[in-house]
């Protein structure tokens, strides 16, 4: 290590200069149309895809001129990491009006805000600093500019899917009965690890948390929980009430696996159905229906559908074969939207819900996950990847869409 350069292993990915420049400029032209002098930014996934580092910083984007990467830690690796030409120290937030007087970006009157993720407290000390600016709710539009997927970002979400299908085949060869929900969770973790995986997913919901995977084995995985997905399993703990618990593989029972997977910050998501012996009838045909619904959608969605639609049709096709009450879920559990965006973090727009009327746009990457779950029973279902492009649905997710047998 030598002055302000840190020295990183070659497999050690950086973001290309070309992509925060562009990513600056889209996030400029959406702040001068809205009439805004610039945005504070202090979520750390936020301030990766604008600096291209997630070292600990406070980044101000005006809307005309050079943004501010003003670091608490670590400068080096932030000035090493980051494109971006104005990298600074900061020596906590109340040094951050010096450092804006410093550069002349001093006659602001409305800045961005991401209240959707910004502590109260951090917002009552803005508003004390700076009690002659308002602070406006840009979360709406930078999930927005984030929707939208450049061919970079597209390429990740590729490799994150790769090593998806290179841990569901691998794992396929290792399960064996009476081997616990835990011992297979741990070895998708193992897998994903030795190929690249960053080892969580980001989520951005208040007060969400998401696991690694969701390994559940038989009636176990029907089990409803806090979690906002279709499958919650029990957990082995209250502490986190979701995700592999105490079940083991047996025969005849479902082994579902709803595995994602982190790579350069990009997400991967995909659940497959495994089973020792076969499915009952009932499960049976409703992985099967699970199939239908994911083939027609692949097949009808273009650009321009609303994503309240897309959900409609699978909710219908789920209720004519008589699953109406077990489609994403039963009961208090059952969820009310078939998919969601996926990016830098796991719940991004778009949202494929009943209420949601956005349509389908070229560049969109989310993922479609037709689930069933049986009181008592089980849970069955998949999950697939998808980009929009011109044509249609492009399925990024590369493992078979079939039952797999052990």
């Amino acid at each position: 290590m030598t002055g302000n350069v840190v020295a990183f292993d070659s497999n050690y990915a950086l973001v290309p200069k070309s992509e925060i420049h562009f990513r600056i400029e889209k996030l400029q032209r959406w702040l001068a149309s809205e009439a805004l002098d610039g945005a504070f930014l202090f979520q750390h996934v936020d301030i990766y895809y604008f600096s291209g580092t997630l070292q600990r910083s406070i980044l101000f984007v005006p809307t005309s001129g050079q943004p501010l990467l003003m670091v608490i830690k670590s400068l080096k690796r932030a000035q090493t990491e980051s494109p971006l030409e104005q990298i600074l120290p900061l020596k906590g937030r109340n040094a951050l009006p010096p450092i804006l007087s410093d550069f002349n970006y001093t006659g602001l009157n409305r800045v961005g805000l991401e209240l959707d993720v910004l502590p109260a407290g951090h917002y009552l000390w803005f508003k004390k600093t700076f009690p002659h600016i308002d602070g406006v709710d840009i979360s709406p539009g930078i999930r927005g500019l984030r929707m939208i997927k450049s061919t970079y970002e597209i390429d990740q979400i590729r490799r994150s899917a790769a090593v998806t299908d290179k841990a569901y085949q691998t794992i396929r060869g290792l399960i064996r009965e009476g081997m616990s929900e835990l011992e297979l969770d741990g070895l998708l973790f193992s897998i994903g690890r030795k190929n690249g995986h960053l080892g969580l997913m980001r989520i951005r919901g208040w007060n969400q948390e998401m696991m690694n995977a969701h390994v559940f084995t038989g009636p176990g995985g029907a089990a409803v929980s806090c979690c906002e997905t279709p499958g919650n399993g029990m957990g082995i703990s209250p502490a986190l009430p979701q995700g592999a618990g105490f079940g083991r593989v047996t025969r005849n029972q479902p082994i579902y696996i709803d595995y994602g997977v982190n790579f350069n910050g990009y997400h991967s998501d995909q659940t497959r159905t495994m089973i020792i012996g076969a499915l009952a009838p009932t499960l049976a045909r409703a992985h099967a229906c699970a199939k239908e619904i994911l083939d027609v959608l692949e097949d009808q969605i273009r650009p321009g559908m609303a994503c309240r639609e897309i959900y409609q049709k699978a909710k219908d096709m789920a209720t004519e074969q008589g699953f109406a009450d077990h489609f994403m879920g039963h009961g208090e559990g059952q969820v009310r939207f078939l998919g969601h965006g996926l990016g830098l973090e796991i719940d991004e727009l778009p949202v494929i819900a009943p209420k949601f009327n956005m349509p389908v746009e070229e560049g969109m990457v989310f993922a479609l996950e037709p689930k069933f779950s049986f009181p008592g029973i089980g849970i069955v279902g998949m999950e697939d990847d998808y980009l929009v492009t011109a044509k249609g649905l492009e399925r990024l997710t590369l493992t078979e869409q079939i039952l797999l047998k052990i």
